[in-house]
């Protein structure tokens, strides 16, 4: 596993989900406020709870919030997504340059299947070069048990590690709690991850 690196330049994070950002990465996106930030959320955009918390989510890190609407209540499987989220992409990212690409791992994390689709347009894009990426790095997480939404640890193959402080993790959470308004003690806040864990996708 290599070191935490610095980041320099611009980035986009395309999640499926406005919490995401914060759950899997919200760490490394408040470490490091010097970058461009662009985050997208493949749905939610007509939740009249979530998208606006979104939006001031966004404005706390000092990034740029693009949301759309994909179908989320487990109506469309994940094969069936994956053009729908890549045409969404393809039309609110255009060939707009980023030096860095982040988004969800293969496995979903823990296992959802909205982020897979993402994860699966995400990679069709990039690999036939579709999108003007510099580096593009999946999270790397596994569930530490079989249950559905179990807490996850990082994969010990990461190309990146960003671990934080007390502090930092503590302000991560806070993010959870009072912009989303999860429960303290609920699983969405729980979720969050220390370190945050990035596998570079090398084609």
């Amino acid at each position: 596993m290599n070191r935490e690196e610095i980041l320099k330049g611009s980035a986009l994070v395309i999640v499926a989900h406005p919490d995401d950002e914060t759950i899997w990465m919200g760490g490394t996106i408040m470490k490091n406020p010097q970058v461009d930030w662009t985050i997208f959320s493949i749905c939610r955009k007509s939740d009249p709870d979530r998208m606006p918390k979104f939006m001031k989510v966004a404005e706390r890190y000092g990034a740029k919030a693009l949301i759309e609407d994909v179908e989320d209540d487990g109506k469309m499987g994940v094969q069936r997504s994956v053009p729908v989220i890549r045409d969404l992409i393809l039309s609110a990212v255009k060939k707009q340059k980023f030096d860095f690409l982040f988004t969800h791992g293969r496995n979903g994390e823990y296992g959802h299947s909205r982020h897979k689709g993402v994860h699966l347009a995400v990679r069709e894009l990039v690999k036939g070069g579709n999108l003007n990426i510099g580096r593009t790095l999946f999270f790397n997480y596994k569930k530490i048990s079989q249950e559905k939404f179990s807490q996850v640890t990082f994969k010990r193959n990461s190309t990146w590690l960003v671990r934080l402080t007390k502090e930092e993790a503590a302000a991560k959470k806070d993010v959870m709690i009072g912009y989303y308004g999860f429960d303290k003690d609920g699983i969405d806040a729980n979720l969050c991850t220390n370190p945050e864990a990035f596998i570079e996708f090398r084609y």
